[in-house]
């Protein structure tokens, strides 16, 4: 096969397909017996069963010769040469779809010899008005199952494509089907989400597959729109007999898929839990996400607290000290439990238990629980802290640093950071605004939260929410964080093994 017949990726050079481009073993490294410049064979095997259940077995080979080519082999399930390729698999389809990265102005036909040229240089946006042009042209009745997909999640109306031999371009329009204006836009007028949809569809209904291969989805797509697009390449799918392998990072996506569905390329590539007993599965599903077992497969601890909000504050607490506990909030494996529900959490681990024996998980919960009794401290492997002051945003009540932030805030008062100061001087007791890092019965009890961080904000015209307070400790210095918080981070660090 030479290298402008390979179209399912872009390559200047044969090697690129090898690992560390090495396409021949050095003496020895595969066994004692090898030799220097023997090559090395990229082999991928294929299974699966025909319409009547019958199995097959197919590998390709694939041996580098030179930059321009490769030698390609198939062999059956026990190395020989495959003299004829098995109908079943003659008659496999295989589609691949890039992420979508955009379209263009114009766009002239193209063959599909030419098209698959494009998809394989990841430019699937440059046939986007070939693929609806070749739905429209070969099956009405796909067209029409395809403009009511697009009128289901968009509320646009697909028109008919123009284009004659003489015109040298597609054109494809669309409308608003709800607006006061029945004006069409040309398809580069919409978005990059409704043109990732739009792709995902021609694909599916101009070129009939067995197997989709699809890259990231959900590209350029809102959060809300991920799952109802993935719900309909599902029920379309399903509709066209199509199997679907998805590349994706989409914790939507992971959460909608059945985890025995999911293959996890953490360590050796592998099917989640099929190495659980089945009960154990069934009830470890019942509590965890898929994101939750592709965490505890990674070989994360856990942390749980009240809230994101808790988590994010001490992510910047962390970031600012220079904690070794930052690497863990790059991507935290982090559960909130809303509120003081413990036994949540140690249901919770205990069905992480069933994926990674050995998980360690630790319980950040607010000083305000203070009827935690003795004996739930460290049971059942959770270890559980409690801050001493009320809430963690009561650690973000330094006058210094609330000042500052309030100082590089926009703001709808004439003077913000006087209009603050007047404020918390009115409202801290003496002994907190002279000393804040000590702790205090005022910071013991007050609902930072609730009674004081909103009133000093709107007292000083600053706009930000309690999904923002984290923006304060991320401005605080290091001499500006309580003790308290670098134990509790030391604690959490022992406790998660880092």
């Amino acid at each position: 096969m030479s290298r402008k017949d390979f179209t399912a990726i872009p390559l200047r050079d044969m090697n690129l397909l090898w690992f560390e481009r090495d396409t021949a073993y050095k003496r020895g490294e595969k066994t004692k017996e090898t030799k220097a410049g023997e090559p090395k064979l990229i082999a991928i095997t294929l299974s699966g069963a025909d319409d009547s259940g019958v199995a097959w077995t197919v590998t390709v080979t694939l041996r580098h010769t030179s930059k321009e080519q490769v030698y390609v082999r198939l062999l059956d399930e026990t190395g020989t040469p495959l003299t004829s390729v098995p109908a079943a698999v003659q008659s496999l389809n295989v589609v691949h779809i890039p992420a979508c990265s955009g379209i263009g102005s114009d766009e002239p036909k193209y063959d599909h010899g030419y098209q698959d040229l494009l998809i394989g240089q990841g430019k699937p946006g440059d046939i986007l008005r070939n693929l609806l042009l070749d739905v429209y042209s070969n099956n009405c009745q796909d067209w029409d199952l395809l403009r009511n997909d697009v009128l289901t999640m968009f509320g646009y109306e697909i028109l008919e494509p123009k284009y004659a031999p003489g015109d040298p371009y597609i054109v494809i329009e669309y409308r608003h089907s709800n607006a006061s204006t029945h004006k069409a836009f040309d398809l580069a007028s919409a978005g990059s989400g409704f043109h990732q949809v739009l792709t995902l569809l021609g694909f599916f209904y101009s070129r009939p597959a067995s197997i989709l291969l699809m890259d990231e989805p959900d590209a350029h797509q809102h959060v809300f729109l991920q799952r109802r697009v993935y719900d309909r390449l599902r029920i379309v799918a399903r509709n066209r007999k199509c199997q679907l392998i998805v590349a994706t990072h989409s914790e939507v996506i992971l959460d909608d898929t059945a985890p025995t569905d999911i293959l996890s390329f953490y360590g050796r590539p592998h099917r989640l839990n099929v190495q659980m007993e089945r009960k154990e599965v069934q009830n470890a599903l019942r509590l965890l996400s898929s994101l939750d077992i592709l965490d505890a497969e990674s070989g994360k601890n856990v942390l749980y607290g009240e809230g994101e909000t808790d988590m994010k504050i001490l992510r910047e607490f962390a970031q600012r000290l220079g904690h070794r506990m930052t690497n863990f909030f790059t991507r935290p494996f982090f559960v909130p439990i809303n509120g003081h529900k413990i036994q949540e959490a140690r249901q919770h681990l205990h069905a992480l238990k069933a994926i990674k024996a050995d998980i360690k998980g630790v319980l950040l919960v607010d000083g305000d629980n203070r009827n935690l009794p003795d004996h739930e401290i460290g049971a059942d492997g959770l270890t559980i802290i409690r801050w001493i002051r009320y809430e963690i945003e009561n650690y973000l009540l330094h006058p210094e640093a609330l000042l500052r932030f309030v100082q590089t805030c926009a703001s709808t008062h004439e003077n913000p950071a006087q209009a603050a100061q007047d404020f918390m001087h009115a409202q801290l007791p003496p002994a907190v605004l002279s000393n804040p890092l000590e702790h205090h019965a005022f910071l013991n009890s007050i609902r930072a939260s609730k009674d004081f961080l909103p009133q000093l904000f709107k007292a000083s015209g600053t706009a930000i929410s309690k999904n923002e307070y984290y923006e304060i400790a991320a401005q605080m210095n290091p001499a500006e964080v309580p003790q308290e918080v670098i134990d509790k981070l030391d604690v959490i660090a022992a406790a998660l093994g880092i």
